[in-house]
């Protein structure tokens, strides 16, 4: 599979940065926000919906470091009706509380294969089937902004994550420069 290298913020000024930020803010597609750790890719996701045209609809988030693929496959989807022990209602998933707004998907690449395809579906067609169903329950207009760490790219490569829910995710690519590296 041939997959092309993102850029890096090593090679990217700040100003750049913020035209990209700008023209990120005016567009309705998907971004992937890569850096490292603790760098502000939540507030800059924050920033983005609070200025976007979903403004006045739901801004979510949920961080996918340290958390089991049943978890964040329900959280993310939902559940349906008696679908695990000890559940006796349906539960709405954040994608579907996300209608006509947006959702931030933290260290996206933690996720295992299984759930990469599920969010894939999702980002193909907008269907959310809750988990334990059988069909799809409804369809959402979300807008996706997804963080990862800047070796997302090598995981795709290893094969370890999708590369058709990596370039599903980055259409939009806004790398974090290291907080050293900004400017006051």
């Amino acid at each position: 599979m041939c997959v092309d290298r993102p850029p890096t913020a090593a090679k990217r000024p700040v100003p750049q940065i913020r035209k990209d930020l700008v023209l990120t803010i005016r567009s309705d597609a998907r971004v992937l926000i890569t850096g490292k750790t603790a760098v502000g890719t939540r507030a800059l996701a924050a920033v983005i919906h609070r200025n976007s045209r979903r403004r006045d609809r739901p801004f979510l988030a949920i961080n996918c470091a340290r958390r089991k693929d049943l978890v964040l496959e329900s959280r993310l989807f939902g559940r349906a009706r008696a679908s695990f022990q000890g559940t006796d209602r349906s539960s709405r998933g954040l994608l579907e509380q996300a209608h006509g707004g947006t959702i931030f998907i933290a260290n996206i690449g933690g996720i295992g294969r299984a759930l990469q395809a599920r969010l894939l579906r999702f980002l193909q067609d907008g269907e959310i089937r809750r988990a334990g169903a059988d069909r799809a329950h409804i369809k959402a207009d979300v807008r996706v902004i997804s963080s990862a760490d800047a070796h997302l790219y090598e995981q795709v490569v290893a094969g370890t994550f999708s590369g058709d829910l990596y370039y599903r995710l980055n259409v939009i690519h806004l790398v974090m420069p290291p907080i050293v590296r900004r400017r006051r």
